[in-house]
């Protein structure tokens, strides 16, 4: 199966190219690689890593991180803590026994990026990539044989407001979701959120990273109403 190619008409303007690990940041375009392939992030927590990288090694505190990536917004510190924990898990900084570490927390002020940073000019490989439309992740390989699932997901979806996909461990769920999410996405004007709990190890987060999703601004620490 090939991988079809994410392209862009190129600009020839120039880009600061922040790099650590086997990551590249390209802050203008709110895109960060792996390699050659975009990391599935949302908006927020890459605008958190972007404030954190630029200034690698220093603190930056909650009041920074609040500020960059909810501007003139008052937000609940559940907020915070809900995108730190996505991005670990985009960054997989999470995982037990792991040797590189990119996020630290400091109790009660902040965070820290404590890895090695390299800024310059982007490759000119980048130039071809870009960042998805939406926090839907993209679709870097086409779904085959589920055509017929995902047209009766899509008309459930639209008739319930809640629609559950079971199945063992790999089978192809998400990829069946995501497929859907994008199937709606270019019927509908209404815009589709994509929300990734797994990160997530208190229930008591959801609500915050629902909202963070919708892009609500939370005020006070009960979002529910609110949503």
């Amino acid at each position: 199966m090939r991988t079809p190619k994410i392209a862009q008409r190129t600009t020839g303007t120039h880009e600061t190219e922040v790099g650590f690990g086997p990551f590249r940041l390209y802050p203008q375009r709110h895109l960060l690689l792996k390699g050659k392939k975009p990391v599935l992030i949302g908006s927020r927590a890459l605008d958190i890593l972007i404030a954190l990288t630029d200034r690698a090694g220093d603190l930056v505190t909650k009041d920074q991180l609040f500020a960059r990536a909810w501007p003139n917004v008052v937000v609940d510190e559940s907020n915070l803590r809900t995108q730190v924990a996505l991005l670990r898990k985009a960054l997989r900084d999470h995982d037990v026994g792991a040797t590189t570490h990119y996020v630290v927390a400091v109790p009660g002020r902040g965070y820290r990026f404590v890895a090695a940073v390299s800024r310059q000019e982007p490759h000119p490989s980048w130039s071809g990539v870009t960042p998805p439309a939406n926090n839907v992740p993209t679709r870097l390989t086409r779904l085959i044989g589920r055509d017929d699932v995902v047209s009766a997901l899509a008309e459930r979806v639209l008739q319930s407001r809640l629609v559950t996909i079971i199945g063992p461990g790999g089978v192809g769920k998400t990829s069946v979701a995501l497929a859907v999410a994008h199937r709606l996405a270019a019927a509908h004007e209404n815009p589709i959120a994509f929300i990734d709990l797994a990160p997530l190890a208190d229930p008591c987060l959801v609500p915050a990273a629902l909202a963070s999703a919708l892009g609500s601004a939370l005020i006070g620490k009960d979002p529910v109403p609110r949503i």
